[in-house]
């Protein structure tokens, strides 16, 4: 009986902490990061606004090489689709659907986490042809209370390693693309 009344005096305590820390925590969170590429602009603007190209730099294919992608309409254009399912943690499920592009500059992306929240994700793209930058951005919108525990999950530091890994994957696909044409 006292382990009982310990243990909810403990579950009490988490809940009472996650409702007063989502009181002041935000509620928007914000997570960007940029990379320098020696290859042409059309190049990198290939990779990220054709999804069937994420393929190439996916570091969630890595974790998973046994995901599960289906894509649906007509790759680089508003509207297409990819869908994954995979069984590793990390991985997930979820669907990201091109929503907009902004000339050959700017790619908008509704990303679902199957369930686990959504975000609106974005890739830029700058440069000439023998030098681009690309810029992946990710702006996720928590509601309270929920933005207590995404503000305990979503570290800068976490998101910062995932941009570095995904952002070399697609530097290093590019540049070897590029070597390939030169």
């Amino acid at each position: 009986m006292k382990i009982l009344k310990i243990s909810g005096l403990i579950i009490l305590a988490l809940i009472v902490l996650i409702l007063v820390a989502g009181a002041f925590m935000p509620k928007e969170f914000h997570f960007e990061g940029k990379q320098s590429i020696k290859s042409s602009r059309e190049i990198a603007w290939n990779n990220v606004v054709n999804l069937r190209n994420h393929e190439k730099w996916s570091q969630w294919r890595v974790l998973d090489p046994n995901m599960q992608v289906v894509f649906s309409g007509d790759d680089g254009q508003v509207g297409s689709k990819m869908v994954w399912t995979s069984e590793h943690a990390q991985v997930g499920n979820g669907t990201q659907t091109l929503t907009g592009i902004d000339g050959k500059d700017r790619v908008n992306f509704d990303v679902d986490f199957g369930g686990k929240g959504n975000a609106k994700s974005y890739l830029m793209v700058s440069g000439d042809t023998s030098q681009c930058n690309v810029t992946w951005g990710l702006d996720i919108q928590a509601p309270y209370p929920m933005n207590a525990i995404m503000g305990m999950m979503m570290k800068k530091e976490m998101m910062d390693d995932m941009f570095t890994k995904g952002l070399g994957m697609l530097k290093e696909a590019c540049e070897k693309e590029e070597s390939a044409i030169q």
